[in-house]
């Protein structure tokens, strides 16, 4: 059997509670990271509920992280 694929949405939130404890420099860089994410979400070239996999390869076709989010 095959396991369940992890959602976008889920994949934020473990980077989100991934930065409790961190130096300040890694805060930051994860928040850019996640806000990236959240304004392709917002954009529509994602969605929340895409698995990981799916994520990418729309990311990836649209030009990178950066270009999905910025347009």
């Amino acid at each position: 059997m095959k396991p369940k694929a992890k959602v976008l949405r889920d994949y934020l939130g473990e980077l989100e509670k991934g930065k409790e404890g961190r130096p300040d420099q890694v805060k930051q860089g994860l928040d850019m990271y996640i806000d990236l994410w959240k304004r392709a979400i917002e954009r529509g070239v994602v969605s929340p509920d895409d698995d990981m996999e799916s994520a990418l390869e729309k990311v990836d076709k649209g030009g990178g992280l950066y270009e999905a989010a910025e347009g």
